[in-house]
């Protein structure tokens, strides 16, 4: 097991220690991140005003501690400020590289080693230095906001994407993503750019945090959507896929970009975060009569949970005053539900939704038949009792069942309250 591995163990307390990941990644570098496997890891700690990186893969290892925040200078390649000491190590093909910042009155002071031995002042030792921090800097995501505004200035968002595309952990990945992203206005093209960069983060975490930075900062309009859904298929976590579902259907979607969402929500496990998701959904403005039967067809085959089911149903109840389509997804996702508390509070609540044809009402009536509890039928069907208005067709359904209610008392009130006879 390699060194990184072993740490992983080793600093669990330290990691109940560590409050917050602020002093030497600045106020929005808050935070802990750990990734550790057998071969290849990163792990950030930070305690009090000190604390450690590392990060071992492809054969690279860069490791740096830290006590007291620092600044960059301009040009973002060196130190302008140091509260006490930095230090990076970085070991890659049998070369070992050091530099140590430390403060020195109100200057900076920093000696480079190259394999142990302490190198003389010249330019070449300056650049290695820089470069070194740089190494640091990207592969931490450490002072991103500082990086990423810099990099702007001097090569724009392609420098930025860049260095993006080069970096090595998703932690890094995303503070320079979001910084990106709030920090500038991307183009279309830009848009597409950035998405096909994120095929490198790995974590559903990171990757969903990515993209919503992107949908908070940027406007993701039709023609970059299908990029952006594709993006998200890879998120295999539930919770996360949800989340951004969520956060996707605060946009105005068109039919193609509904589509490609509700095949992203297919891919949901949970009942809990079907039914959220699809409440999403639900919510577009101008979802169309298609794009609703599509969703509401899914939702039928995809939620087992009666509660979860019946909470949906209620509301996309007001899609029944559609008709077509719409409604007819609606009544057979209705027929998934198997409680008979469930489908009576339901049909109670599609009662009571205005303008129904009389084709969705009787569609409703002949659903009630679904429910085998004499009381539970009863109710639901005294709920459309006023919605009869003498039509022969609903009439009939609503006798037919009547009928079928086992308890004389409870067929009885049932029909009653239609001004039916027995």
């Amino acid at each position: 097991m390699n060194r990184l591995s072993t740490l992983g163990a080793l600093i669990a307390g330290a990691i109940l220690l560590a409050a917050f990941y602020g002093v030497a990644f600045g106020g929005r570098d808050a935070g802990i991140d750990i990734e550790i496997n057998d071969d290849e890891g990163v792990r950030h700690v930070v305690s009090g005003d000190r604390g450690s990186f590392a990060l071992k893969k492809d054969g690279l290892d860069l490791e740096a501690s830290w006590r007291g925040d620092y600044d960059l200078t301009e040009g973002g390649d060196d130190l302008a400020s140091l509260e006490h000491k930095l230090d990076i190590t970085r070991k890659q093909a049998e070369r070992e590289e050091q530099v140590v910042f430390e403060r020195d009155g109100d200057d900076v002071e920093s000696i480079y080693y190259l394999d142990g031995e302490k190198q003389d002042e010249n330019p070449e030792t300056a650049a290695a230095k820089k470069a070194l921090l740089i190494a640091f800097l990207e592969a931490s995501g450490a002072k991103a906001e500082d990086r990423v505004a810099i990099l702007l200035r001097e090569g724009g968002v392609k420098a930025v994407l860049e260095r993006i595309d080069a970096m090595y952990s998703d932690h890094a990945r995303l503070r320079y993503i979001t910084e990106l992203t709030d920090q500038t206005d991307l183009t279309n093209a830009e848009t597409s750019d950035l998405l096909k960069s994120l095929k490198n983060i790995e974590g559903d975490h990171d990757l969903r945090v990515a993209l919503d930075a992107l949908l908070q900062n940027e406007t993701v309009d039709a023609a970059e959507m299908p990029l952006f859904l594709e993006t998200a298929s890879r998120i295999e976590s539930d919770y996360d896929l949800r989340r951004l579902i969520e956060r996707v259907s605060e946009n105005e979607l068109n039919d193609d970009a509904l589509t490609l969402a509700i095949e992203l929500m297919k891919r949901l496990e949970s009942d809990h975060d079907l039914r959220r998701a699809s409440e999403a959904l639900l919510g577009q403005d101008k979802i169309s009569e298609a794009a609703a039967a599509r969703l509401l067809d899914t939702i039928g085959d995809r939620i087992e949970s009666d509660h979860d089911l019946r909470l949906i149903l209620g509301d996309a109840a007001p899609f029944l005053a559609r008709g077509g389509d719409a409604a007819r997804a609606w009544v057979g996702a209705f027929n998934a539900l198997d409680s008979d508390h469930d489908q009576r509070l339901t049909l109670e609540e599609a009662a009571g939704v205005r303008g129904l044809s009389v084709e969705t009402r009787l569609a409703l009536i002949a659903a009630s038949e679904n429910i085998e509890s004499d009381h539970d039928r009863r109710l639901a069907l005294e709920a459309y009792s006023d919605l009869l208005e003498g039509d022969e067709a609903l009439e009939a359904a609503y006798k037919k069942s009547a009928d079928g209610i086992g308890s004389e008392s409870d067929r009885e009130r049932a029909l009653e309250a239609a001004n039916l006879d027995n």
